[in-house]
């Protein structure tokens, strides 16, 4: 946590702990776990994203994969369709 935000939780602690204050404590550390909590949500939420994004480029060279395979297919059935047209018209 940088430095800066450290600082400003402690003053807002201070601030808190004064009598009268307006906010009590119980509210602040509700808060405090309701931020936690976010903060674990994004964490979450980041190395998901990092997990997909992996899956997403691992499956876009796999399509990839497949469509060079389907263009060597497609060009081996265009080669046998002229070779059966060759030998139909040789035969004729």
């Amino acid at each position: 946590m940088p430095r800066r935000v450290m600082i400003t939780f402690a003053a807002l602690a201070a601030l808190l702990s004064c009598a009268g204050c307006i906010v009590t404590t119980s509210t602040y550390d509700a808060k405090v776990r309701e931020v936690d909590a976010l903060r674990d949500a994004y964490a979450s939420s980041n190395r998901e994203t990092s997990r997909l994004a992996g899956e997403v480029e691992t499956l876009s060279k796999k399509v990839a994969e497949e469509k060079a395979a389907l263009q060597e297919l497609s060009s081996r059935a265009d080669a046998c369709e002229a070779g059966r047209t060759r030998e139909k018209r040789e035969s004729e």
